[in-house]
This record gives C-alpha cells, sequence and structure tokens, in this order.
C-alpha cells in the first residue's frame, strides 16, 4: 500500500486497502456493462422509453399476421431466411412489426428486436443496432453469455469498429460457436426471429444497405449452420428495393408488401367504427354523442380518404378524441365543415410529409411535377384513368425518364416504381397537404400557378398536335379547367397571347379524326369541343376577353362558310339551315346521334342527299370521313343538343354579317317548309318505326317542330298554298312523344294561319287527316277532340282533326 512511501508517521485510525483497477471484481460484470453501455435499451420491443408503442388494433392485420407466423414456421419454405415487410409511409408497417413481435415473445421465439426511429439519436443510426442485438442474445441465450463477454474483453474497442466487424464479431460468431456444439439442433427450442424495423429511419442509405449485405452474406455462408429468420420492415425506398433484388438477398429473401390484397380497408373501418364508439362510451360529453354519430357515409369518407393507410386514421381519431374539446366539432373541422382555428388536426401527418419533402434534392421541380399530377384529368386510354410517366413528361416537356429519377426520394408517399404506369399518390391526404399553406408551408403548391402553369403545357400540346400521344386528349380536356383557375388573364400578357394564338378550333378536327379512328367508343369522353372554348372565352370571368372570343368566333365562322360552300343550296340545305337557326334542337331536349341519323335516312331523297351534319355537331363530319357510325354503342348514346355549339350555330346562321350568302332568311323559310310539307304528306315506305317508344321515338317531336315552325316563318308559296289547301290534306306522321296534344293544336294552327293568310281562307270545313299506320291508307277513322289527346293516349291510327282542336284550352 505504501511501498513508494517515505518517512511516513501515522498515529492511529482505521485503513481499507483498495485494489486498482477494481480487481475483485469479476472481468463479466465489466464486459456486459460495456455491452449495456453500447447498446440502445430504447429499440427492444419492451423497451420502457417506448412505452404505448403502436400495435394492431385487436382483430385488424389478421390476414398480414397469419403471413408472418405462416413464413416463420416454414409454410414457405426453410429458404425464406429474411422476410421484407415494405409499404408506403404510414401503412402501420411498425404496429405489425409490435404485434408480431409480442407474439412471438409470448411464445419464447423472438430472439432480438431493434426499431429504428428518426428522431431517436440513439435509434437512428447504425452503431447502437450490433451491441443491442448481442445484448438480447446474451440475454435469451445463456450459453452464449462467457463467449460474448470474453469478445469484448478481448476487444475493449469492438464498439468503435464497422458494422461489418462488430455483427461478425458479437453475433454471428457466437452463434456459430454455440451451433459448433449442437445448440441449435433440432428438438432443442431456441428463439430464432430477430426483426429489424424502420430500416429507412436509419441515417444514410450507405448504412442501411450495408446492414443488409452484412446479414444476408453471412446467412448465405452458413446457412446450415444459423437457422435463424430476420424479419425487416421499411418503406420501399429506391436503394433497398435494388439491395433486396439482386443476390443473395433476393434468394434468401420473402416479400411481403401491404397492398390492397390484405383488404386495408377493411380493418381501417372497424379501427375508426371501434375507436367512434369509445369516444362515445368515454369522452366527457359522451352523454351529448349520439349512438348514430358518425353516420355510415361518414365513415366510408374517412376510410377512402385513408388510402389503405393507417395513419390517416390514426391522426383522425387523435384529434376528435382529445378530451379538451367537442368531438363533434372536431370531426366537423377534419371533413372541412368547420374552419381549423389555432389547433392542428393534422400535425402528426403533416410532419410525416414535410419529413419526406425535406430529404428531396431538386424540390422546386418535384412540387411542380406533383402538382401538375393533381390537377391534370384522367386519362381514359390507361386502366388507372391516370397519365403515364413518359407521357407526364412529354407533356411536361420534360427529359425521359427525369419523373422517376426526381422522385426517388418520395416512393413512401408515391409509386414511380415502372416508367409504363401512372404516378399513384399512396395518400390521398398528400394533395390536400400540398395545396394548404397552413400546413404544408414552404412546401406549398399555389393552385392558381400550377394551373397557369398547366395551362400553356395544354396549349404547346395543342399546338404541336401529337396525335400518337394522350397529349391532345389532356390538352383539349383540361385547358378550360386550368385556364378558369389561372386567374384573371389581364394581368397575365404571355398566357393571353397564347390563348389568342392557340389553334385550338383549326387542330380540333384533326384531334377528333385520330380519336374516332383509334377507337370511336372513347368519344363519349370528348366534351370539349369548339362551343365549349367559344362559350368559355364569352362568359367567363376573366376581363376583356371579347377579343379572344371575337377572335376565335371568327375561326369557326370561316370553317362554318367554307363547309356550306361545299354543298349546293338546295332544299335539303334550306331544311336542315332552318332546323338549325330555329332552334328545334335545342327545344327537343336529349337527341342522341342514332335519332338525327335515321331521321336524315328516312326522309325523302331530296332531304337526306347531302345533310350538312356538320352544323348539328362538330363530330359529324370528322366520323363520317373515317367509320360507320351505326356499328357504335356510343350511337346510340351521346347527345347532339345540350352544347354551346348549337347556339353558337344558331347565333350564326341567323346573323347575315357572319354567314352571308348562308344566312337563313323569310325565302330561305319557304323553300324548307315546301321540302317540310312534301315530306311530311309523302306515305313512308313501311320501314320506319312509328312508335314514339321506338329508339328514335323523338325523332317524331323533331318533325312535329319543325312543320309547324317552318310555316310560321315562311313566305308565300304558290306550291305551299296548293298542297295545304288539299282538300283531304294528309300528314303521314308517327305519334309525338310528349306534348301530343299541344303539337297537334300548334300543327293544325300554323297549316290554318298559312293559307289564310297567303290564300285569304281555308278549305270548307277545313281539317288535317293524320296517318300514323305503317302503310298508307285510305281510310281515316274517326274525328278527334283535343280533350281526347294526351301524352298517354294509345289509339294512334289514322284520324283528323279540324278547327275544333283550337277551340279547347287543353295543351
Amino acid at each position: 500500500m505504501f511501498r513508494t512511501a517515505s518517512n511516513v508517521i501515522i498515529n492511529g485510525g482505521t485503513f481499507t486497502e483498495h485494489h486498482q483497477h477494481n480487481q475483485g471484481i469479476p472481468s463479466s460484470v465489466r464486459a456486459i456493462d460495456r455491452l449495456i453501455e453500447a447498446a440502445s435499451l430504447a429499440a427492444l420491443h419492451n423497451s420502457g422509453e417506448r412505452f404505448d408503442p403502436p400495435k394492431c388494433h385487436p382483430n385488424t392485420r389478421t390476414a398480414v399476421l397469419k403471413t408472418l407466423m405462416d413464413w416463420f414456421i416454414g409454410v414457405f419454405g426453410w429458404d425464406n431466411f429474411v422476410l421484407w415487410l415494405y409499404g408506403p409511409a404510414g401503412a402501420g408497417k411498425s404496429a405489425i412489426a409490435q404485434t408480431f413481435a409480442e407474439l412471438c415473445a409470448a411464445k419464447n421465439h423472438l430472439l432480438a428486436s431493434f426499431f429504428f426511429s428518426r428522431s431517436d439519436l440513439r435509434r437512428n443510426n447504425v452503431k447502437a443496432l450490433v451491441a443491442t442485438l448481442a445484448y438480447q442474445l446474451w440475454l435469451h441465450i445463456p450459453e452464449s453469455r462467457p463467449i460474448i463477454e470474453a469478445a469484448v474483453d478481448n476487444n475493449p474497442g469492438i464498439f468503435q469498429l464497422d458494422f461489418n466487424t462488430q455483427f461478425r464479431t458479437l453475433f454471428v460468431d457466437p452463434l456459430l460457436q454455440l451451433s459448433s456444439i449442437g445448440r441449435f439442433t433440432f428438438g432443442t427450442p431456441f428463439p430464432s426471429l430477430i426483426i429489424i424495423d424502420g430500416l429507412d429511419e436509419c441515417n444514410g442509405a450507405d448504412f442501411q444497405n450495408t446492414i443488409l449485405n452484412t446479414i444476408s452474406n453471412a446467412l448465405q455462408r452458413h446457412r446450415s449452420a444459423l437457422p435463424f429468420r430476420f424479419l425487416v420492415a421499411s418503406r420501399p425506398e429506391y436503394h433497398l428495393t435494388t439491395s433486396f433484388s439482386v443476390t443473395p438477398l433476393q434468394t434468401l429473401t420473402f416479400r411481403l408488401a401491404l397492398d390492397d390484397t390484405y383488404q386495408p380497408h377493411k380493418d381501417i373501418r372497424l379501427y375508426l367504427k371501434d375507436s367512434f364508439r369509445d369516444i362515445r362510451e368515454t369522452h366527457i360529453m359522451r352523454d351529448h354523442l349520439p349512438d348514430s354519430w358518425p353516420s355510415l357515409e361518414d365513415l366510408f369518407k374517412l376510410v377512402e380518404k385513408s388510402s389503405g393507410q393507417f395513419i390517416y386514421a390514426a391522426t383522425v381519431i387523435r384529434y376528435v378524441s382529445s378530451p379538451r374539446h367537442n368531438p363533434l366539432d372536431r370531426l366537423k373541422v377534419i371533413q372541412g365543415l368547420l374552419p381549423v382555428k389555432d389547433d392542428r388536426p393534422y400535425a402528426q401527418l403533416d410532419a410525416l410529409y414535410i419529413n419526406i419533402l425535406s430529404e428531396v434534392e431538386d424540390v422546386k421541380t418535384v412540387l411542380r411535377i406533383l402538382g401538375i399530377t393533381v390537377v391534370l384529368p384522367g386519362n381514359p386510354y390507361h386502366s388507372s384513368g391516370q397519365v403515364e410517366f413518359s407521357d407526364l413528361e412529354k407533356f411536361m416537356q420534360l427529359t425521359p425518364g427525369i419523373v422517376q429519377l426526381l422522385l426517388i426520394d418520395l416512393l413512401s408517399v408515391v409509386d414511380v416504381s415502372y416508367n409504363s404506369i401512372p404516378i399513384k399518390f399512396h395518400h390521398a391526404s398528400f394533395s390536400d397537404f400540398l395545396f394548404d399553406p397552413t400546413r404544408s408551408g414552404q412546401f406549398f403548391i399555389d393552385p392558381s400557378k400550377i394551373h397557369e402553369e398547366a395551362a400553356h403545357f395544354c396549349i404547346s400540346a395543342i399546338e404541336s398536335l401529337d396525335t400518337a400521344t394522350p397529349l391532345p386528349y389532356l390538352a383539349y380536356e383540361s385547358l378550360l379547367i386550368h385556364l378558369r383557375f389561372a386567374g384573371p388573364l389581364h394581368g397575365n400578357a404571355t398566357l393571353r397571347e397564347k390563348i389568342f394564338n392557340v389553334p385550338y378550333i383549326q387542330h380540333w378536327a384533326t384531334y377528333m379524326l385520330t380519336s374516332a379512328h383509334e377507337n370511336i367508343d372513347d368519344l363519349e369522353y370528348l366534351s370539349h369541343d369548339p362551343g365549349k372554348f367559344l362559350e368559355f372565352l364569352q362568359t367567363s370571368e376573366f376581363s376583356q376577353t371579347e377579343e379572344l372570343y371575337l377572335h376565335h368566333r371568327g375561326i369557326l365562322d370561316r370553317k362554318l362558310r367554307n363547309d356550306l360552300e361545299l354543298i349546293p343550296m338546295s332544299p335539303c340545305l334550306a331544311f336542315w339551315s332552318a332546323i338549325c337557326a330555329g332552334g328545334i334542337l335545342e327545344s327537343i331536349g336529349d337527341i342522341p346521334f342514332k335519332t338525327f341519323w335515321e331521321l336524315s335516312n328516312s326522309l325523302s331523297d331530296d332531304l337526306s342527299a347531302s345533310v350538312p351534319h356538320f352544323l348539328f355537331s362538330p363530330l359529324f363530319d370528322q366520323l363520317e370521313a373515317r367509320i360507320g357510325l351505326a356499328h357504335s354503342g356510343w350511337y346510340d348514346i351521346f347527345n347532339i343538343t345540350g352544347t354551346p355549339y348549337l347556339r353558337i350555330v344558331r347565333e350564326f346562321l341567323n346573323d347575315p354579317s357572319r354567314a352571308g350568302p348562308h344566312a337563313v332568311d323569310q325565302p330561305m323559310y319557304t323553300t324548307a317548309a315546301v321540302a317540310a310539307v312534301e315530306s311530311a304528306v309523302m306515305a313512308w315506305d313501311g320501314t320506319l318505326d312509328l312508335s314514339p317508344d321506338s329508339s328514335t321515338g323523338n325523332m317524331w317531336d323533331i318533325i312535329w317542330d319543325a312543320l309547324a315552325f317552318m310555316l310560321s316563318k315562311a313566305g308565300y308559296s304558290a306550291e305551299l298554298v296548293n298542297m295545304l289547301g288539299e282538300q283531304d290534306l294528309t300528314f303521314n306522321l308517327g305519334k309525338p312523344g310528349t306534348n301530343v296534344r299541344h303539337r297537334i293544336q300548334t300543327l293544325f294552327g300554323a297549316v290554318r294561319g298559312y293559307l289564310l293568310k297567303f290564300n285569304g281562307s281555308t278549305p270548307s270545313p277545313f281539317k288535317i287527316i293524320i296517318d300514323g299506320t305503317p302503310h298508307p291508307s285510305d281510310y281515316f277513322d274517326h274525328w278527334v277532340k283535343a280533350e281526347d289527346l294526351d301524352d298517354n293516349w294509345n289509339t294512334w291510327g289514322v284520324f283528323y282533326v279540324d278547327e275544333s282542336i283550337l277551340s279547347s284550352d287543353g295543351g
């Protein structure tokens, strides 16, 4: 004790000798202390620091948990040493891993676990992983203790060495030594499951790959000696997907994706249903919460908004269940029925999105891509209805392949797996976040600016007219939407000039020809014809759009005049022009193309020889150029009425300054009336369906209205006077579909009025015979009074009406 001292004088006292370097305390204690100090016990599945970790709600994720257990007990084969559980952010991977860890721990199957966490300095890096696994090996297999302690004592600096050295020295070598003495032979129970959760939350992609490569190499080299199984849970980050796709890990791994295969919507619905029940039963306001709250519709919408990701549902429940607030009001905030005040209903979800976007390198370009993806319409040419990467790149004029490259850091919230599929948002709420400045902050996407940018892309697509891609569809379908939300044009000279020069009307015809040639059934999507474009320019809330409207209307006017000049002036042209100018089709209601086509083909030869179909829809002349429309299912359902195009053509035909010699005036109405009456008094050939409930039933509505209207507009015609003045004037007409009494009264009044105006009198007695039989007949059945006529009147054969038809107000 005092061997180095001299001249020491001691007077009394009690002395105790202490050995240097804690001699007398076993070296094993020192080793385990160092091991525990290097480990992160907070990463264990049963750590006190992870109090109340996320777990699967009772009776949910049962199919996933069963698959995990089947893998563990060898149902899928013993060569799958690794199971990769992957899914987007918020899919519930950690809850599943935690629940499975607890199930296996209860059966003494769990050897070790490590739950990474990006926000925990002791759990967001690779430094403590091996020490934590080695500590649990030391804890659960006592025979390993002297081996691990010796490894620590023999190399006190082991915890400062690289991951591969640590893993081999403190984990693999002890297991190999135990294996060599038969510890893991068949029939000897031992825990064999190792769970690593949240691998993507370990700092550094290189470290994540190192962990996987080190584990897979050890399992590959020592397959028979190491009968252990690794469950690895993570997001499907690109580098991790790559690692799991190459040998040896590829051959060792069973993949389990958290996708729709496992029906997460059903589990989320159950979770929400049970959680709201708990709120109704336990909340301080429970006496004021109806048993029917929330409604089934409310639950359905919440499930849909969850997009299969539990984090959204959990965030909603956490917000609504706050003991200091009214649950009814809080759910209304979630539904957008009440404004958000100072609270943040989606705080957890927003933190997740912000964290993910913070890792993006070129975030400005990424946000542009995401914004355009959200505001573009669906694509009918793709089964999912969305826009493929390659088409999106062409639309945005980006380098091919750049979208996948730029979005590679967003795989946890968007799916960009393959270039031939559309971008898919894993979270429906992600777009809400991006377009809400109070939530997204620096990552906010301004809707007006992204719509303005999309409008520029649409105009470029219309200019280039690349019909080999869906770009024309994207442009024509969405341009007006983008312009509507882009903001006033008067403050945007560049966009205004582009709209002025866009060849919308000129290129639309070419676009239609290509679309019709590819698949006519797709044409039911094509609602944005030139009429919609002109109507938008005329009626939009933008300032100073009259110049734009008149410019593009002039382009359409020139096209109509050029098309009309190709048709010789004839009774046929007069008849159909009068139909359009009088707004006859607009007053009827829904008229499918089939009705129009049958009407065209069933009239006399003079009226069907050259029908100016382009007056009724800009589709007609395009379709006739390529296809047999009558064989399309679309032919029966697509309407020519209810479009602004008809109104624009009507205004054109009634304005001589626009239509020139093609304007419809009284002489043209007179010619049209002669043609209409000639057609109506001709006997049908018996092939036409005269029943009003036939597929072309409203064809008769058109004929009845056209006859009466044209007579009211016509001037003097000796031919008309002679035809209408016949003693037994007979119209061969089928029954109108609606307003039977009114239409008969109107036609009788028009004929009578014309004769009185231009002949000075009517035959005495004056009557009109209606022959609605399929075959001509000289016999007429009976006289019909106004009160006999209604839409349900079924006695439709050969009958006559006289002056008394006008004496009743029954119309």
